[in-house]
């Protein structure tokens, strides 16, 4: 028994040393994918062609979304697969794509990506980077919607972006509602 004992204080500390070791992998693996897409971005705004962060990724990045007043700015992946967006806000491949006209429809996860929208007012300033140039975008309707209101991916006939996340934003677990950003293309 005594034996048993003296036994509990390495099995701690191994238990420990996995647990932080764990995290540790995990936070690194998030820092790597992190300057891998904004690899990807500079060499594909250079070259003008698709490059993929890594081989195996099933995605690869069409801009660069900055709301400067809500300290927001992440690249933009080409499709919202789960793979996708569990490494940044993906472009809805059924709308239009950044820096061309019409809607542009991007998505991100409320508990990731887009948290920070919900700090968000009107009039806030989204500067939308693609291959092609930079477009800015002033926020004027910031709204709570269904889920099923699928009319925010529709075009509009202007010159739009729509950033669209899960709704309500302390919400864990699914959620029905989405919160939209919506913004009118500037210049």
């Amino acid at each position: 028994m005594n034996r048993v004992f003296k036994m509990i204080p390495v099995i701690l500390f191994v238990s420990g040393l996995f647990l932080v070791g764990r995290s540790v992998f995990y936070y690194s693996k998030g820092i790597a994918a992190k300057m891998l897409l904004h690899n990807a971005w500079e060499e594909t705004r250079r070259t003008h062609d698709k490059v993929k962060p890594w081989d195996w990724a099933d995605f690869h990045p069409v801009g660069r979304i900055e709301i400067e007043s809500i300290g927001l700015d992440h690249v933009v992946l080409d499709n919202v697969s789960g793979e996708a967006l569990a490494f940044g806000p993906g472009h809805l491949s059924n709308t239009a794509k950044p820096g061309l006209n019409g809607n542009v429809v991007v998505a991100g996860h409320r508990d990731s990506y887009f948290r920070k929208l919900k700090k968000i007012k009107k009039n806030d300033l989204i500067k939308l980077e693609s291959a092609s140039g930079t477009s800015f975008y002033i926020v004027s309707e910031c709204t709570p919607a269904s889920g099923s209101d699928i009319y925010w991916t529709e075009e509009t006939g202007e010159n739009v972006i729509t950033l669209i996340t899960c709704y309500p934003f302390d919400h864990l677990g699914p959620a029905d509602e989405r919160f939209i950003v919506r913004g009118k293309r500037v210049s």
